[in-house]
């Protein structure tokens, strides 16, 4: 395995770096771009190495990016940060050695948020559209986090998301309950609304805790109903893990990254094919 660390992919931000991993392969492998979670104000590219080393084992480069924090710049620059990280590394792809033509986005929580949003923005071309994006545990709707956790009847883990000092309010620098229309421009689903008609979703999976103390499944459901509507994503599945907490219990078996492995290769393969014709 080659590995590349505080590779810069922009200028703007000392937080414009990521690591890459690359698997010795016959051939190009396809790459997940991994991003990470931390309330969109914490966090590291180091982070969630078991899940990284996971991908690399079943066959894919991975690059885990550094964005923007929320206390540095409010949305959407992280959003604009990871789309110029892509660019970067399709640009880059033979440098690296893997394929640029097959790429994915992952991540938990904030980094699920992110994920989406970026596996729907990069859609409004067939030059830039990923083959998927995998989610994990995301906040999707910021101005129903707080009903949609109090329905769960879970003891919630955190403060009202919709506080001024939440992590949804710093990211859009405003408070949320008193700015409901501009929280849900910061949504993943928001940007469906920027997309031609028609244009092409990658496949999707989306897997949330049922019993997550900081975001309740319904946020996830959220997304996929969104999804489901627009109708374009040639993969849409959604898993609710019973035992699932906020990446631990459920998301600690091997067999969840398993999962997520089964998906990625049936996702790159059709991607491969449509890309190829």
């Amino acid at each position: 395995m080659r590995s590349f660390s505080d590779v810069a992919y922009a200028t703007g931000s000392p937080r414009n770096v990521l690591d890459l991993l690359v698997p010795e392969a016959v051939s190009p492998p396809p790459l997940v771009v991994f991003i990470h979670g931390g309330a969109f104000r914490m966090g590291d590219k180091t982070d969630c190495l078991r899940e990284r080393l996971a991908l690399v084992d079943a066959g894919f480069a991975v690059a885990s990016v550094q964005y923007r924090f929320s206390t540095e710049a409010i949305w959407p620059a992280q959003l604009d940060d990871l789309c110029t990280a892509f660019a970067y590394l399709r640009a880059q792809a033979a440098r690296f050695g893997f394929d640029g033509d097959r790429l994915a986005s992952f991540g938990p929580s904030a980094g699920g948020h992110l994920s989406a949003a970026v596996g729907i923005a990069l859609s409004a071309s067939p030059a830039t559209r990923l083959a998927a994006s995998i989610v994990w545990f995301p906040p999707v709707d910021f101005p129903t986090m707080d009903s949609d956790i109090i329905a769960t009847g879970i003891t919630r883990a955190t403060g009202r998301n919709d506080a001024p000092d939440s992590p949804e309010s710093v990211l859009i620098g405003a408070t949320v309950a008193d700015h409901p229309d501009l929280a849900r421009r910061a949504s993943p689903v928001a940007q469906l609304d920027h997309l031609p008609p028609g244009a092409a979703l990658p496949a999707f999976l989306i897997m949330h805790g049922a019993l997550d103390p900081y975001i309740a499944p319904e946020q996830a459901r959220r997304l996929h109903r969104a999804l489901a509507a627009f109708g374009t994503a040639p993969r849409l599945e959604i898993d609710i893990l019973p035992g699932g907490t906020h990446g631990g219990g459920e998301f600690e078996q091997p067999q969840t990254m398993a999962r997520v492995a089964d998906f990625l290769s049936a996702a790159f393969a059709r991607h491969g094919t449509e890309v190829s014709a």
